[in-house]
C-alpha cells in the first residue's frame, strides 16, 4: 500500500502562485491559472447533506477534500494528500465513510505470448476511509504472493447497504473475475459468484441480485448483454431487431422490477425505453425526440434515477416527477447557463448543482429547498477572471459533400477584431468522442493568447446519431481527416482565420489528425502540434499481433493490409511534410505509447524536416500534475508564437 498523508486546513481554495493584482487582459493570465486544473472536481454530497467531498489541486497535485456544510461557516476541512498515486473516483458509502479509487501508472512486467516484457500499465487500488480520513482500509487486495495482480478498472458493482459492496475480484484460475461481497470497514470478503467464461462485467439490481452480464469483443467493438437464468447460467438477451446495432443496458428501477435500456431500433438516434427481460420486448419510450443520442444514465444504489444527453450542454431528465420539477425550477432560476443536479441529500432538502455555460467556468452551488436559497461552493477556475473568458459559440461547418458538421468557435476577447486572426484548428481525441459547448480550458488558453480556435466534430463523433457516427468507421486519414481539412477552409472562407497564419493542434487522436494534416495538406497549415499522438499505425497492428496490447483503437480496420497501414502512418510519410512540427508525449503513456513520438522525431530528423519534441517523465496519456500541464502549455505557446503569432 502506498503512503497517504492526512492534514487539516481551514482554507477553501488552495493557494496558487499567480499575480496578486487580477489580470486586466487575457494575455496577462498566467499559464498556472489554466494548468492547475479545476479547483472543484467530482463533487459528492453525503447522504445526510452535512458534508461534501471533492478533488482539488494543492501545489499542482489533486487532493481529496472533505468539508462540512454550510460552506460559508468557518469550519475545518480535511485533506488527503497523495504520495505516488493519483486520487481517482470516490463515493460516499454512508454519512461517515467514503470509498476511494487510487490510480497508478507504472512500468511493470507483463506476460505476453512472447514472454515477459516490461511496459507501462494503468491500474488502480481501492480503499475505504472515514470522513476525517481515519480507519483507512485497503479493499480487494491480493495476498503478498500475488505481486503481479493489477486491477485495471474500478471493480465496484453495487452498494448493498451502509457497510457492504458487491465487487469484482480476480480469479487465479481464470482470466475472468469472481464476484465478492466486501465489508468496507474491515475489508473482509465473502464469495458470491464464481467467474463465468467471457464475462468481465455484471449489473446487479438494487437488491444486489446479479441479473445482467456483459461481454465485449475489443476487435469488433461489439457488446453482448446476457441475462441470468434461474439455474445461474447466462443466455443472450432476446430483443426485436437484434441485427440492428445500438442497444445498451442502463439499469433497473428502484424496486428492481423494470429494466431501462438505450436503443435506436426506432430510428437513427438512441432513445431510452423500458424493457421486459422475460418477453424480450421494448416497453414505454421515456425520452422525447431529440436530434441527439440519449445514452447517459444517473445510477445510485443500483437504480436508475434519470437519463441525459448533450446538445451543446448536458441536459437531464429525471424519472421522479418531484426531482424533475426541481430541475425545471433550477434551469429557470439561473439564466444563461444550464443547471445540472449532481447529487441530493437523502431527505431531499439539499441539492448539489453545477452551473454549466459556454462563457464561464463551471460554478458549484448548494440549493436548500427549505429556504429556496443558493449557497456558493466554488468556481472551478477561480483565477481566470470572468470578463476575460472568451465566449464559445456553436457553429455549422460546410464540408465538401455539401453537408455540414457541428463545431465550436472560440474567439479572443482582447479587443482585436474577429477577422483574419491567427488561428488554431483543434480536432478532438477518441476518435469516438466529441467536443461540447461548455467551458474548455485548452481553447480558453489559446484564445487568451490571441488565437481564434475552431473545434470540429468530424464524422465519427458520438452523440449525433448512428449515421453520423458510422460515417467515421475505418476512416482514419479518410473522411474524418477531410472534415478537419474542410473546417480549416471554412474558417478562412468565413473570414475568421488568416489563412497565412493557421496551425493545427491536437491531443491523442487529435494529435494524429494534426500529423496527418501535415502529410495530406502540406500547404494548408503553417505548423502542427501533436500531443500524445499516434504516428505509426503499422506498429499498432504489430503490437496487437504480438499480444502486447488488446485491440482497442476505434475506427481502424483490423484487417487492413500492410500498404494501408503504412498509408495511414504519418511517420512513414514524412517526405510530404513541409511545415515545422512540435511533438509532446508522456514516457508512461499506456494509451498511445511514446514510441509514436520517437518514431516521428527520428523520421523527421532523418529527412531533414523541422521538428521539436518534449518527452515528459512519469506522465501517462494526460498530465496528472500542474507542472506537467504547465510544460505542455508553455511549449504550445512558444511554438505557436514563433510560427503564427502576432
Amino acid at each position: 500500500m502506498r503512503r497517504w498523508v492526512a492534514c487539516v486546513i481551514t482554507m477553501l481554495v488552495p493557494a496558487l502562485a499567480v499575480a496578486q493584482v487580477p489580470p486586466q487582459r487575457p494575455g496577462d493570465i498566467p499559464v498556472d491559472a489554466f494548468a492547475n486544473g479545476p479547483y472543484f472536481q467530482d463533487i459528492d454530497l453525503s447522504p445526510d447533506g452535512k458534508r461534501i467531498a471533492y478533488r482539488g489541486p494543492v501545489k499542482g497535485r489533486m487532493h481529496l477534500f472533505v468539508r462540512s456544510l454550510p460552506i460559508n461557516n468557518a469550519g475545518e476541512q480535511t485533506v488527503l494528500e497523495p504520495s505516488n498515486a493519483e486520487i481517482g473516483g470516490f463515493e460516499w458509502v454512508n454519512n461517515d465513510r467514503l470509498l476511494l479509487n487510487m490510480e497508478f501508472t507504472e512500468r511493470v512486467v507483463v506476460d505476453t505470448q512472447y514472454g515477459l516484457m516490461r511496459q507501462p500499465l494503468r491500474f488502480s487500488r481501492l480503499m475505504a476511509l472515514n470522513h476525517d480520513l481515519s480507519n483507512r482500509v485497503p479493499l480487494l487486495q491480493k495476498p503478498p504472493l500475488s505481486s503481479t495482480y493489477y486491477m485495471q478498472a474500478t471493480p465496484v458493482l453495487q452498494f448493498i447497504d451502509d457497510r457492504h459492496i458487491l465487487a469484482l475480484y480476480p480469479n487465479n484460475r481464470s482470466p475472468y473475475p469472481d464476484i465478492v461481497k466486501v465489508d468496507v470497514y474491515t475489508g473482509e470478503r465473502e464469495h458470491v459468484r464464481s467467474a463465468a467464461p467471457g464475462i468481465m462485467q455484471y449489473l446487479p439490481d438494487p437488491t444486489g441480485q446479479v441479473r445482467i452480464a456483459v461481454q465485449y469483443d475489443e476487435r469488433t467493438e461489439e457488446t453482448t448483454y446476457l441475462r441470468r437464468k434461474e439455474d445461474g447460467t447466462y443466455e443472450k438477451i432476446r430483443r426485436p431487431g437484434e441485427d440492428q446495432p445500438g442497444f445498451k443496458v442502463l439499469g433497473f428501477s428502484s424496486d428492481g422490477q423494470t429494466l431501462y435500456v438505450a436503443s435506436r431500433h426506432e430510428g437513427d438516434r438512441m432513445a431510452i425505453y423500458e424493457f421486459d427481460l422475460d418477453k424480450g420486448a421494448f416497453g414505454k419510450r421515456l425520452s422525447e425526440d431529440t436530434p441527439y443520442d440519449v445514452t447517459g444514465a444517473m445510477i445510485s444504489q443500483g437504480a436508475m434515477h434519470g437519463f441525459s444527453w448533450t446538445d451543446d450542454l448536458r441536459a437531464i431528465r429525471w424519472l421522479d416527477p418531484k426531482r424533475q420539477r426541481l430541475q425545471d425550477v433550477l434551469d429557470k432560476a439561473v439564466p444563461g447557463s444550464r443547471e445540472v443536479i449532481i447529487d441530493q441529500s437523502a431527505d431531499g432538502r439539499f441539492t448539489l448543482v453545477a452551473s454549466v455555460a459556454g462563457d464561464a467556468p463551471t460554478l458549484y452551488r448548494l440549493f436548500d429547498k427549505t429556504t429556496n436559497h443558493f449557497d456558493m461552493i466554488g468556481d472551478s477556475y477561480p483565477f481566470i477572471p470572468q470578463p476575460l473568458v472568451a465566449p464559445r459559440r456553436p457553429v455549422q461547418i460546410a464540408v465538401r459533400d455539401g453537408s455540414t458538421i457541428p463545431g465550436y468557435l472560440t474567439l479572443p476577447v482582447d479587443g482585436s477584431p474577429d477577422r483574419n486572426l491567427p488561428f488554431i484548428i483543434m480536432p478532438h481525441g477518441g476518435p469516438w468522442g466529441r467536443d461540447v459547448g461548455s467551458f474548455d480550458v485548452l481553447s480558453q488558453f489559446l484564445a487568451s493568447r490571441g488565437y481564434g480556435v475552431l473545434q470540429p466534430n468530424f464524422r465519427g463523433s458520438t452523440g449525433y446519431g448512428r449515421a453520423f457516427h458510422e460515417a467515421g468507421d475505418k476512416q482514419w486519414g479518410g473522411v474524418m481527416q477531410d472534415d478537419v481539412t474542410d473546417a480549416a477552409n471554412w474558417a478562412a472562407a468565413e473570414g475568421y482565420a488568416d489563412p497565412s497564419r493557421m496551425c493545427i493542434v491536437g491531443w491523442s487522436y487529435g494529435g494524429y489528425a494534426a500529423l496527418m494534416a501535415a502529410v495530406k495538406t502540406p500547404n494548408l497549415f503553417k505548423c502542427a502540434v501533436a500531443t500524445a499522438p499516434v504516428s505509426n499505425v503499422a506498429r499498432v497492428y504489430e503490437q496487437v499481433r504480438r499480444g502486447l496490447r488488446d485491440w482497442y483503437y476505434q475506427g481502424l480496420d483490423p484487417d487492413a493490409d500492410e500498404a494501408t497501414q503504412i498509408s495511414l502512418s504519418p511517420s512513414r510519410q514524412v517526405e510530404n511534410i513541409r511545415i515545422p512540427i512540435l511533438l509532446i508525449h508522456g514516457e508512461l503513456d499506456v494509451q498511445a505509447p511514446v514510441f509514436h513520438t520517437r518514431d516521428m522525431v527520428k523520421a523527421m530528423q532523418k529527412a531533414g524536416k523541422p521538428v521539436q519534441s518534449l518527452l515528459i517523465d512519469d506522465m501517462d496519456h494526460a498530465p496528472n500534475t500542474a507542472e506537467q500541464m504547465t510544460r505542455i502549455l508553455t511549449a504550445w505557446e512558444q511554438f505557436l508564437k514563433k510560427h503564427i503569432g502576432k
